[in-house]
């Protein structure tokens, strides 16, 4: 009985890990890139079948709710899809690496999601993502590249017929760079973005006003460039109208100037478009005058996810120089390597880089499986966790080696020049953060207002209060609601466990902070914060869990380190949930979020740092 009790939750867990998102398994036998010929790989390639969307995974959790079929790790290739994959990454390979290597153009780097009729290879985002990780190690062309990818694949959805003869096939041959310009160093009052587009009902064009910042890091000039632009006031806006739209502008086009400024990293450039006075046809508008921020999101989604790849690479260069020198390096007690704060570090490191990893092929799947899925939190979260932890794991080898890590011999000084370029971006950690949590705080509001307003409200509904009174559970001590261990194997029954109890926690973080703040909530950033890395956490809790599950189900090398890892990974970020979660219920008074705010107020007020030298006498 308790051979078969065993048994069989390690037959329902194997079931779900491999059967219930496709029924085909890529990695379960090796398969022979040679028998896939070039006619496959280029032409008959057929279209990613993908299924009916889902609720959405992480905002969900927000309500306590967990979408089960999810949380098997995905298996978004079939055979024939690896196998061309696999082929075409080889190939890829030896074209970059060889005596003469050729140009990211001729290589075919700027067609990857491009559509087949146009010289693409129609790739889906995990195809893409495996094919960055090759394209990695120029960093700097990597990030262009998946930009530029992003803009095609954009385009073969929702722009115009016109605009898809007309640069399609530019963009696919590499013959012209896309690039987005979406940020702006001004903000405006009235409108979403200060740059404005106003239609001519007469002619049918827009006219683009405005100017657009983005950073580049590389010496090529885009030759189209995707612009995010307002088209009418947030007050005179109907329920049903979109604020923004999305427009193709030409680089060359008469009224477009572009500049650049060198910023204090090395490389790294600031460049400026001026739109004055640009008229854009109709033909160039990408979806409808009311689907900016569709398409706005679906570019941001999968530049987060793609450029995550990236930083991960970097990470595990990192990781790897380090781990070399310490396995030959000596100290005056022994080998580096046998020291406990190294290992730690290391292995800290190690955890770090594989839920990254999770998070960004979980969050690939979710795009390429399910039609116009809800992926905007997932897709934040993985350039969060990402980048959270880049400088301080680039900055590891000066805090174990110490000025040696600065030596010409090692390349370490070069990666945390590299990694620094990564973290600056476009926009910074803090705004997605407040994005991250807001989303899923608007996601709760909306299918639990009735209960924040009782909570609110307590005079009003004294029944409610009572019955809260009685409630089993609570962020100290958390009652399991849906026993995930039966949907992981039974080794990461601790990992299941710890999850679980994390996602309690973060809906009644949830309910707590709505019942406190109400509306007012979105002033509060500091819990925002809170907010914005408990969930954070879960999800990489859960994508490293599923991932191990699916490693020890299918036995891949090194699963049970993958098991080990995974359980370490979510003991650990369940204690940070905890301690979190109980902070904001403590309210901003007891943890001294409030004394924070004083002491800014009083440094403003002073316009400097305006306490007195330690030894300043008063008599």
């Amino acid at each position: 009985m308790m051979l078969r009790k065993a048994v069989r939750p390690l037959g329902r867990s194997f079931a779900r890990t491999c059967f219930v998102r496709h029924s085909t398994v890529a990695s379960q036998e090796p398969v022979d890139t040679d028998t896939v010929s070039s006619a496959i790989n280029n032409l008959s390639k057929p279209v990613h079948a993908k299924l009916p969307n889902r609720k959405p995974f992480m905002k969900s959790m927000f309500l306590g709710t967990v979408d089960t079929e999810l949380l098997s790790f995905p298996e978004s290739l079939n055979r024939e899809e690896q196998a061309r994959l696999t082929k075409h990454k080889e190939e890829l390979e030896r074209a970059l690496h060889t005596a003469e290597p050729k140009s990211p153009a001729s290589a075919g780097l700027y067609g990857l999601q491009g559509p087949l009729e146009h010289g693409g290879n129609q790739f889906i985002e995990t195809e893409l993502a495996f094919v960055n990780e090759l394209l990695a190690d120029n960093r700097a062309q990597a990030m262009v590249t998946l930009e530029h990818n992003a803009i095609v694949k954009l385009l073969a959805q929702h722009a115009t017929d016109a605009a898809k003869d007309l640069y399609l096939s530019k963009l696919c041959s590499g013959e012209m760079i896309a690039a987005s310009a979406l940020y702006e160093v001004n903000s405006s009052r009235h409108t979403m973005f200060s740059t404005v587009a106003e239609l001519d009902f007469t002619s049918g064009k827009w006219t683009l006003n405005g100017s657009k910042v983005f950073l580049r890091n590389d010496e090529t000039d885009p030759g189209l460039l995707l612009v995010i632009a307002s088209t009418k006031s947030m007050q005179k806006r109907n329920k049903e109208d979109g604020t923004i739209a999305a427009f193709l502008v030409d680089a060359n086009a008469p009224g477009v100037k572009i500049s650049h400024s060198e910023l204090g990293s090395k490389g790294l450039a600031r460049v400026t478009v001026q739109l004055n006075h640009v008229e854009i046809p109709e033909t160039h508008l990408v979806g409808k005058e009311t689907d900016g921020g569709v398409v706005l999101s679906k570019f941001l989604s999968t530049v987060r996810v793609q450029s995550s790849v990236v930083r991960v690479a970097l990470l595990k260069k990192v990781l790897n120089s380090l781990t070399d020198f310490c396995i030959n390096s000596k100290t005056s007690t022994g080998d580096m390597m046998d020291i406990e704060i190294v290992r730690e570090q290391l292995a800290r490191m190690a955890s770090i880089i594989y839920a990254s990893e999770s998070l960004i092929y979980m969050t690939a799947s979710l795009i390429d499986d399910f039609e116009n899925q809800d992926v905007e939190m997932e897709a934040a979260i993985t350039k969060v966790f990402s980048t959270g932890s880049l400088l301080n794991f680039a900055a590891l080898p000066l805090q174990l080696l110490g000025p040696q890590a600065l030596s010409k011999e090692f390349t370490f000084e070069e990666l945390f020049n590299d990694a620094l370029k990564m973290f600056v971006g476009d926009e910074s950690i803090d705004s997605v953060n407040f994005f991250i949590a807001l989303s899923g705080l608007q996601h709760a509001g909306i299918h639990t207002f009735e209960t924040i307003k009782k909570d609110r409200n307590p005079a009003m509904n004294p029944s409610y209060v009572l019955s809260k009174l009685f409630e089993k559970t609570s962020i100290e001590n958390p009652k399991k609601f849906a026993e995930l261990q039966q949907f992981f194997h039974p080794s990461l029954e601790p990992a299941a466990h710890w999850t679980e109890l994390s996602i309690v926690r973060l809906k009644l973080a949830t309910e707590c902070v709505l019942s406190r703040h109400g509306v007012e909530v979105i002033e509060r950033h500091i819990e925002l914060g809170r907010l914005a890395n408990i969930v954070t956490l879960i999800y990489a809790m859960v994508s490293s869990a599923s991932r191990a599950s699916r490693s020890y189900c299918i036995g891949l090398r090194h699963a049970a380190q993958d098991v080990h890892l995974a359980n370490m990974f979510c003991r650990e970020s369940s204690e940070k949930i905890r301690l979190l979660a109980l902070e904001l219920e403590k309210g901003p008074y007891m943890t001294g979020d409030d004394d924070y705010n004083v002491i800014a107020r009083n440094l403003f007020r002073e316009k400097r740092y305006y306490f007195e030298h330690p030894i300043t006498k008063n008599f």
